[in-house]
């Protein structure tokens, strides 16, 4: 990524009933820790909440990372490696290839080991996914895409709900 960022947040007012920042279409300046783990693509959270009883809880969360493969287009790149996060954001030990499911310890370019490491703002992140969920009134799974920004600031960037095939 370049040092020349764009910004433009959309915002939600009319889904949510309040802020909420949404990227579209413009660059984000990723928070440097996502950087360290690959800085030339776009690192993604995803968050899996679900509503039980009115209650609504985090089910599983990830980290959707980046790759280089001189074979595939830029757009088979992002997301290609996938490594789970536990409920306080630790990352697994290990991720997995998408397009092999090969297990791996460490990112395949940059060499930055997963076991150890621990996602920046994952509780405000975790927090603000559950009360979207929240205010969105679905008795039902939403998967919410989030981005990091440089300076800890959540962007969401998608989000699905179980009928739209979200897992």
């Amino acid at each position: 990524m370049g040092t020349e960022k764009y910004h433009n947040e959309y915002l939600f007012e009319e889904v949510f009933e309040r802020n909420v920042p949404f990227q579209n279409d413009d660059m984000i300046e990723q928070h440097p820790f996502l950087n360290k783990i690959y800085p030339y693509a776009l690192n993604i959270v995803q968050l899996v909440t679900y509503c039980e009883n009115n209650t609504v809880a985090l089910l599983s969360g990830s980290l959707e990372i980046g790759t280089v493969d001189s074979n595939a287009g830029f757009e088979e790149q992002i997301g290609e490696v996938s490594c789970g996060l536990d409920q306080e954001g630790n990352m697994k030990p290990y991720a997995y290839n998408l397009k092999t499911l090969q297990k791996i310890d460490k990112h395949p370019q940059t060499r930055f080991v997963f076991a150890g490491s621990k996602i920046p703002h994952f509780d405000q992140l975790k927090a603000l996914a559950i009360n979207l969920h929240i205010e969105n009134k679905v008795d039902d799974v939403i998967s919410w895409k989030f981005a990091l920004d440089s300076k800890g600031q959540a962007i969401l960037i998608t989000w699905l709900m179980e009928k739209e095939n979200l897992l």
